[in-house]
């Protein structure tokens, strides 16, 4: 029979092994308040459509642009950052090699740090679904690879990884996630 000081323990034990076993988020991916992450995107499993090409429904995202002016005025790339902005232009979708939707983003809010930035978003459309209907003004949420340019950077892997090498990422507009 286990003591409540094994039992504690144990759980400590499993604890750190889950913190610091690869099982928990990235840092970017991780709640500010300590809270699960898992709340912030819990699919609302009556109206989900678990078909990995279509979007499934989840909660809005907060804003976290912090990182992406940071890795903007010290010019890196290859960081892993969550967002959010308005789009400012729709672009054609770039078909050659593999499939992106296109369109730019202006941080949100609007700060004086980051009001001349401007962000392309290069969604995969081969391996994730477009937002359909994408307009001027709409907002949008997203999870990805920032790459530095001087108007401001470019976001891609904003979807899942079929080969598992790389952190998964996703586009969300009004209650919609894209991945």
């Amino acid at each position: 029979m286990l003591t409540s000081k094994k039992l504690s323990l144990t759980a400590t034990l499993l604890g750190s092994v889950l913190l610091f076993g690869g099982c928990t988020p990235p840092l970017s991916e991780s709640r500010q308040d300590g809270q699960d992450n898992a709340i912030e995107s819990a699919v609302d499993v009556k109206s989900a459509d678990f078909d990995k090409k279509k979007s499934k429904p989840y909660k809005q995202t907060a804003c976290q642009n912090d990182l992406i002016v940071e890795a903007f005025n010290a010019q890196r790339s290859d960081v892993q950052v969550k967002g959010c902005g308005t789009v400012v232009k729709v672009l054609a979708d770039d078909n050659e090699g593999s499939r992106h939707q296109k369109f730019l983003l202006k941080l949100t809010p609007v700060t004086e740090s980051n009001r001349k930035l401007t962000l392309l978003i290069a969604h995969n459309i081969d391996l994730a679904p477009r937002i359909a209907n994408l307009n001027t003004g709409d907002e949008v949420s997203f999870y990805g690879e920032y790459e530095f340019n001087p108007k401001g950077g470019v976001v891609h892997w904003t979807h899942h990884d079929p080969a598992a090498r790389h952190q998964h990422g996703w586009l969300e507009r009004a209650g919609q996630r894209y991945e």
